[in-house]
């Protein structure tokens, strides 16, 4: 069964469809795009740039006249194994830029990616480490046969002090003889030849996707499908357990000296590279801290031969304000990976710079690529150099950093509640959102937890205020902007002004204006003008009490304005719409917490675990797609509850059906229950009380069980049974298996009143003038089966398809699995007294029905009353104070009986309703009080 459920099964592009983001572009020029919006366009601001591409803006006029120049001429674009001078030019330029900006020369290899870029310098570094093992192993051959040869002349003698002091270095004894001291130097020195490199990097450090530099991308959620436990590769955290790993990775070789003649121990640095971003964008916009700077200074003053490279692809060439971020923070660049902005926005093409004295002339054999040293990209990155340098677009960007951080640290100030930080410098900012998990609105606080809330900002943003954004992969809370230098100041309040219209509406719960483009309206702020009371989610809860969790879906939009009531805001459709649409990112999350305590004094804490699904979608679910996708949900649902802690776990609603009244979870840790024991007991007990007040002889009376197929309503006809006269089983699909399930409990139940001698209606009293005499001479089972077929052949049951036949009954117990109603007034005797206990849930019958029919009484079934919790309340319910669905109920009820192990788990007993209403007697759960329907809903409204 698919178990993954939320963003981590969508496609990129379902993923921005979801927030609104994936809009058609077919026009740019400078930081502007046009964006073809159905039959308009609209000039949108751009403020991704391309993901750090655009330092120059879109299209940048003398680039474009570059590109025109290099095709009109008909310049060969791949003519591999010749001469290529642009690519030469490039190469030179790029090192004379290097040789100012460092003081160091560098040998230049161009590629076409960014992340092609890192492959080659993890590979270079990694062919330096194998050189360095290779001149070793050469030098320990040649200084082996150089100790044999002078052993051969005399020159030398081994004694046994020597052997001695041999098996203390080595480890190993006995070393008796040249023969074992020469197996125990080469097996030594062959382990640490056959040693792999190690690679470095920093926690948040995003290189690159594929595979050799994914095995440097911290980004778990891109890494871990792929390279998982990786013994070569670390992330840096904390700088004494990296220091600690380090020496763990220094390796000894051995060889011989001869003057003292002595075995000599000399170390091998297993560490090859260590590469890091200046400044991590896809982790954040994060700047290297200093203690990560001094890390790197005395890592290249210890071991020199550890290859630093600068990744500078998304950071470098002037977007920071600086030519190089790592010449700025003064931190080592041996190597240095620049791309992005090196093609000017237009075409293709990175850089892997090497310096000189460590650069192997053979690395370009060994390193190639068909599409690099290319004419067009080449040209076009020499004009990017000559203006980047021309038009000082490192002042230009340093001066726009300056500005847009002064405006965007005031509003930091104004909204403490909203921005954590404000990051990064030059034209390469981020705005870190402070975390929402506790805000009022349940919405924005499952968007935030589901790292979608950056997301809907940037959908907001761009739809009503035509700006463009977005979040970083690594850290979704952060919003990047990364503009061109050539920016306009006048931008930068736009910005701004947008940013702070949206954290107005964030701030004071304005979901649907926030939201509203989802579904392609418009919710302005004038709607807006009273707050919004919303459902208190967090309970202080006492330490140290224990938890049992209870997993729900919504009843209908009524319940899910309930949960969060900014949503009234939408007509119906609309939320069904939009309902919809954020479906595919939901994952389920922890809608409240509740103390609630029993009549003994016993305290627990009910965890509720909402499912973003109404009974219509699951419904839609069930039949198109086996399920798939709430089961998915409701796994989802009980691994965070087995996360937390829950020792129960209850299921309500369609989250029971679906999963086969918990039996899918009958080898798994927690205990569950499916609420039907008690939602059964509430029920019966409400009729049985209820019947005489509304002027019914339940001992008389025709009962009809709508649903009579279903576990729920097999029990409800059992107990029944036992108290009325007549049985009308109704169900629309008529399972034969199903409903010889149900005859047969009505019967055992029917033979255990007689042979028991319990009390009960004309049914009871007509059993036992078929079965007194005949009990103990005759086999149960024979007198069960006899007993069916009599009351079936008398119509005392009946079966049927028809809820039209509901007309005949006096009492009427519908619990459907149908996301509709299903009784009306036509189905419904006109002229008696006629009482209905709707247990379904979304409800079966019309709460107005009543005004249709005064002789009919609509109660609430299943539906439990909490007297030593008078104020307890669980959103989306739709229930008035201090009561809860009897689902939720025997949840609540096991957890404070301590009763942690499996109940009423697929098909219910008769036994089990019985334990829970001794349970609920003890605990102080009301089952006979009635609740009823239509009053309640109208209050809870």
């Amino acid at each position: 069964m698919q178990i993954r459920v939320g963003q981590e099964v969508l496609s990129r592009e379902s993923l921005l469809e979801s927030a609104g983001l994936l809009a058609q572009y077919i026009r740019a020029q400078g930081d502007m795009l046009t964006w073809q919006k159905e039959d308009e366009r609209i000039e949108v601001l751009d403020m991704v740039g391309g993901f750090g591409s655009t330092l120059l803006g879109h299209n940048h006029p003398e680039l474009l006249a570059t590109m025109q120049q290099s095709l009109s001429s008909l310049r060969p674009m791949w003519v591999q194994g010749a001469e290529r001078p642009v690519a030469k030019q490039l190469r030179n330029a790029l090192a004379q830029k290097l040789l100012r900006e460092t003081g160091k020369k560098y040998s230049i290899v161009l590629l076409n990616t960014g992340t092609e870029a890192v492959e080659a310098g993890l590979k270079h570094a990694q062919y330096e480490f194998f050189q360095r093992l290779q001149h070793i192993q050469q030098h320990c051959d040649t200084n082996w046969r150089e100790f044999k040869l002078r052993l051969a002349r005399n020159e030398i003698q081994l004694t046994s002090e020597f052997y001695l002091e041999c098996e203390r270095l080595l480890q190993q004894e006995p070393i008796e003889s040249l023969e074992e001291l020469q197996r125990a130097v080469q097996m030594r020195n062959q382990a640490v030849f056959n040693s792999s490199g190690k690679i470095a990097a920093f926690k948040g450090d995003f290189h690159g996707k594929t595979r050799g530099s994914l095995a440097t991308t911290y980004n778990r959620d891109a890494r871990l499908p792929f390279i998982a436990n990786n013994p070569d590769a670390i992330f840096i955290d904390d700088e004494a357990q990296f220091k600690a790993t380090l020496a763990s990775w220094q390796k000894a070789y051995f060889t011989i000296e001869f003057a003292p003649l002595r075995l000599q121990k000399k170390p091998v640095n297993l560490l090859t590279a260590l590469i890091y971003e200046p400044i991590q964008g896809e982790g954040g916009v994060r700047p290297l801290n200093a203690r990560y700077c001094a890390l790197l200074n005395e890592l290249k003053l210890s071991h020199p031969d550890v290859a630093i490279i600068a990744d500078e692809i998304q950071c470098g060439l002037g977007r920071t304000g600086q030519f190089l971020e790592s010449q700025a923070i003064n931190t080592p660049n041996d190597y240095i990976t620049l791309a992005k902005s090196l093609g000017g926005g237009l075409c293709k093409i990175s850089a892997l710079a090497v310096e000189q004295t460590r650069y192997h002339e053979e690395f370009s054999m060994l390193h190639s690529t068909t599409f690099a040293d290319d004419d067009l990209s080449s040209a076009v990155a020499l004009k990017t150099l000559a203006i980047l340098e021309r038009d000082e677009l490192t002042l230009k960007a340093a001066q726009l950093g300056e500005q847009f951080t002064t405006a965007l640290n005031a509003l930091a100030l104004e909204y403490p509640d909203m921005i954590a930080d404000i990051r990064g410098k030059g034209c390469m900012l981020g705005i870190e959102l402070a975390a929402q998990e506790n805000h009022p609105s349940a919405t924005i606080a499952g968007l935030d937890e589901q790292n979608m809330l950056a997301m809907a900002i940037a959908g907001h943003l761009l739809h009503r205020h035509h700006i463009r954004v977005l979040p970083s992969l690594g850290k979704r809370r952060v919003l990047r902007l990364q503009p061109s230098a050539y920016l306009d100041a006048a931008n930068i309040a736009l910005v701004v002004d947008a940013l702070k219209e949206t954290l107005e509406l964030i701030r004071h719960h304005h979901v649907a204006t926030l939201l509203a483009h989802l579904i392609h309206t418009d919710k302005p702020h004038s709607a807006f003008a009273t707050a919004y009371q919303h459902p208190i989610r967090e309970e202080a809860i006492p330490t140290g009490v224990e938890k049992v969790g209870f997993i729900s879906h919504l009843i209908d939009e009524e319940s899910l304005n309930e949960i969060d009531p900014s949503w009234r805001l939408f007509e119906g459709y609309e939320q069904e719409e939009l309902n919809q649409h954020i479906l595919p990112i939901t994952v389920p999350g922890v809608l409240a917490r509740r103390l609630v305590t029993s009549a003994t004094g016993r305290k627990i804490e009910l965890v509720l675990y909402g499912i973003q699904m109404d009974a219509e979608s699951i419904e839609a679910d069930r039949r198109f797609n086996q399920a798939k996708i709430v089961r998915a949900q409701v796994n989802e649902a009980y691994r965070l509850a087995r996360e937390e802690g829950c020792r129960l776990v209850g299921f309500g609603g369609y989250t029971s059906i679906v999963t086969n009244n918990c039996c899918d979870y009958y080898y798994n840790e927690p205990a569950t229950t499916s609420g039907n024991a008690l939602t059964v007991a509430a029920s019966i007990n409400t009729i049985l009380n209820s019947a005489q007040d509304h002027g019914i002889n339940l001992a008389k009376a025709t009962v009809a069980i709508c649903g009579a197929a279903g576990n729920i309503g097999q029990v409800h006809s059992a107990i029944l049974a036992k108290h009325c006269h007549k049985l009308l089983l109704i169900t629309r699909n008529v399972s034969a298996n199903n409903m010889a399930m149900t005859l047969n409990m009505i019967c055992e139940q029917l033979y255990q009143a007689v042979s028991q001698d319990q009390q009960g209606g004309i049914l009871v009293s007509i059993c036992r003038d078929m079965l007194t005499s005949r009990i103990g001479h005759e086999a149960p089972k024979v007198l069960i089966d006899e007993l069916k077929e009599t009351l079936l052949a008398r119509q005392l049951v009946r079966i049927s398809e028809h809820f039209n036949d509901c007309q005949q009954a006096d009492i009427i117990v519908s619990n459907t699995s149908s996301p509709t109603t299903v009784i009306d007034a036509q189905h419904v005797n006109a002229h008696k007294p006629v009482l209905i206990s709707d247990v379904a849930v979304p409800r079966d019958v019309p709460v107005d029905i009543v005004n249709a029919r005064p002789n009919i009484k609509l109660i609430r079934g299943g539906v439990v009353n909490l007297p030593i919790n008078p104020s307890f309340t669980l959103p989306g319910m739709l229930l008035p104070t201090g009561q809860v669905y009897a689902c939720c109920g025997e949840t609540m009820l096991l957890g404070l009986a301590g009763a942690f192990s499996h109940f009423s788990m697929g098909a219910l007993t008769c036994e089990q309703v019985e334990q829970v209403q001794a349970l609920a007697a003890i605990h102080g759960f009301e089952l006979d009080q009635e609740k009823p329907q239509y009053d309640a809903l109208q209050a809870a409204s």
